[in-house]
């Protein structure tokens, strides 16, 4: 290597600058380090003992989450009862026939069911849209306030609320003696005649009242530090749901309510007041679980170690002092001799190789150095070869294309010939195959007509008719204007396979499939309607998840049906604008429906999409 000024550069043995570095600049860095390294050793116990304190406030609320979870899965149990003379939960309620004492009775035994399912639960009590109260107590005392009540769902009730409520600890006021701690489970029972009314119809609203002691009980499994205090809050009405204090509980939080903007989830606690105040969110609530520590409680724990982390700092330096000496001088040797072998590569002489036996990077190099001779060599063979077995890839990909209309020719020559057997079941089957190929490979294009959509799904259904010995019905409401639009290509038919295959198959019977089509404003709505299983509201969330989520990758638990869903839900939205796409709606044993949302594109105001004459016919 040579300056600047084209002079020769001295050789400087890497042994003698590391040794001459240590002895001059190595001792002040590794004292600045050594400090460094206490400080974040200190740190890194904090942090550890504030990671700690994170998991317990974090088990205290999965433990809420539990008991939660468990009171949602109560409020299902109305769509899951099964009464003596009705199927459904909805039948007795719209059974006008039957007397309201007898009626009362039926419920009595319906929300005993729920109450006795957790020994935390004090109350349950239904509450019709029309204002008819049923309730039942664990205490033989209690009795409904019936005006107290009405004013309490007159609070709370959302007849557009679909998923359950969370209602903070309060006072059970609308119950005479005993009135209770308790907090609240509600939810909108719905009318699952039919997927419309399940969708729109409520029948009245459920409310759980559970013992603050659930909750106590959660929180008092833990061991807190002397000075410690463990609080459940409610974000948004800024109250505390739980409090060690019960006489706070249910109060509004004072100086704590400043503190909550500050409490990002992302993060696990903040520092106020000469407090930890360590939090986690619990999740699918408004709820959050804090943990207030004194802070000299923390950082007492770790002060203690502090000499002996200096004592010992002292020492490694010493050490490393010693050790590196010796070191260096050990591995400068085979690094001299990978310099000796590099100069005789460097002039040509590709046979050299370097023996070194050592198993760290000194031997990675000496071991790639021979590597790289050996490549060398072979360099000009292996390029040679490879561009003639290229070449004879490229022949063998150009023979193996097929023409298009070739395929279309031999499919509808099996089609006519079946015709003159009389087999029209195994021509139908291929006139519809064929419909499908010529649909789908018969040109590039991102833009159809709604009438080559719609041929395109009964082309499908031709095979599906014949697969299940007509089990499946295909209805098609279009009017015949609407049939021009154009709309992107391949959207309708993945969707009506998914209902195929994973709402009607299932359910063994008979089932129908209806696609509706109209206009509303400035948008094309398009509507597909199956009466199959219908999804759990688990798997529904999931899919729904699929559908929202930015990433075109394939989602960590979802199934085969939704990428279908996906990717047309994507190529809706890359070809149209995020203001348009697909939603869709489910109810378990009912029926699913897919919604499209799509712009009313005429063949006069199609933009620069382009379809040419001979795309249209192929």
């Amino acid at each position: 290597m040579r300056y600047r000024d084209g002079r020769e550069r001295p050789f400087v043995s890497l042994f003698i600058k590391s040794v001459a570095v240590l002895i001059l600049i190595g001792i002040l860095p590794l004292l600045v380090m050594g400090i460094a390294i206490y400080n974040a050793y200190a740190e890194s116990i904090k942090e550890n003992l504030l990671s700690n304190m994170y998991r317990i406030t974090l088990s205290v609320g999965r433990g809420v989450e539990g008991i939660y979870g468990d009171m949602v899965d109560n409020t299902n149990y109305l769509y899951e009862y099964r009464i003596t003379g009705y199927d459904y939960f909805y039948e007795l309620m719209e059974d006008d026939s039957i007397q309201e004492k007898r009626r009362t009775v039926m419920m009595s035994g319906i929300l005993e069911s729920i109450l006795y399912r957790n020994p935390y639960i004090d109350h349950v009590f239904f509450i019709t849209v029309d204002g008819r109260q049923y309730s039942v107590v664990r205490s033989s005392e209690a009795v409904l306030a019936a005006e107290a009540a009405a004013r309490w769902n007159g609070q709370y009730y959302d007849r557009e609320l679909k998923q359950p409520q969370l209602i903070p600890t309060h006072l059970t006021d609308y119950y005479y003696y005993p009135q209770r701690l308790d907090f609240t489970v509600a939810r909108n029972i719905r009318n699952t005649k039919t997927i419309q009314s399940a969708d729109e119809e409520v029948i009245g609203t459920l409310y759980i009242d559970v013992n603050i002691k659930a909750l106590s009980d959660v929180v008092n499994e833990t061991e807190l530090n002397e000075g410690s205090e463990m609080y459940i809050v409610d974000r948004k009405e800024k109250v505390y749901v739980y409090h060690p204090d019960s006489g706070k509980t249910n109060q509004t939080l004072g100086k704590l309510e400043g503190y909550l903007p500050e409490m990002d989830e992302n993060y696990q606690y903040v520092i106020a007041d000469g407090m930890y105040y360590i939090y986690s969110y619990i999740e699918g609530t408004d709820w959050m679980v804090i943990h207030k520590i004194p802070r000299y409680n923390l950082e007492n724990s770790y002060r203690e170690i502090r000499s002996n982390t200096i004592l010992i700092i002292c020492i490694s330096v010493i050490l490393l002092l010693i050790l590196y000496y010796f070191y260096s001088k050990k591995t400068n040797k085979p690094i001299l001799q990978l310099k000796t072998a590099m100069e005789k590569v460097q002039n040509g002489e590709l046979d050299t190789r370097v023996e070194v036996y050592s198993n760290d990077e000194i031997g990675f190099l000496a071991r790639g150095m021979n590597q790289m001779t050996e490549n060398l060599q072979g360099h000009i063979k292996k390029v040679y070869i490879a561009e003639i077995r290229q070449r004879e890839a490229e022949i063998e990909t150009l023979k193996t294309q097929i023409q298009p209309h070739y395929l279309y020719n031999t499919l509808d020559v099996i089609r006519m010939t079946a015709v003159m057997n009389d087999d029209f079941q195994t021509a139908g089957l291929l006139d519809g195959l064929s419909g499908q190929l010529k649909y789908l490979i018969g040109g590039a294009r991102e833009i159809v007509t709604l009438r080559d959509e719609i041929e395109n799904v009964e082309n499908y259904f031709k095979i599906v008719r014949v697969r299940y010995e007509n089990r499946f019905d295909l209805e098609v409401n279009v009017d015949e204007e609407l049939l021009s639009l154009r709309v992107p290509q391949l959207i309708l038919q993945p969707v009506v396979e998914n209902s195929v295959k994973y709402g009607l198959r299932p359910k063994e019977e008979s089932g129908i499939i209806a696609v509706n089509v109209q206009i509303e404003g400035e948008r094309l709505l398009i509507s597909i309607m199956d009466n199959g299983q219908g999804m759990t509201p688990q798997r529904l969330s999931e899919v729904r998840e699929v559908l929202e989520n930015k990433e075109t990758v394939k989602h960590p638990r979802s199934k085969k049906a939704s990428i279908g869903l996906k990717n047309a839900h994507d190529r809706i939205k890359l070809i149209l604008g995020e203001e348009y796409g697909m939603e869709i709606v489910s109810y378990e044993g009912i029926g699913t429906i897919v919604k499209y949302s799509l712009p009313v594109m005429r063949e006069e105001n199609r933009g620069s999409v382009s379809v040419t004459e001979e795309e249209e016919h192929v």
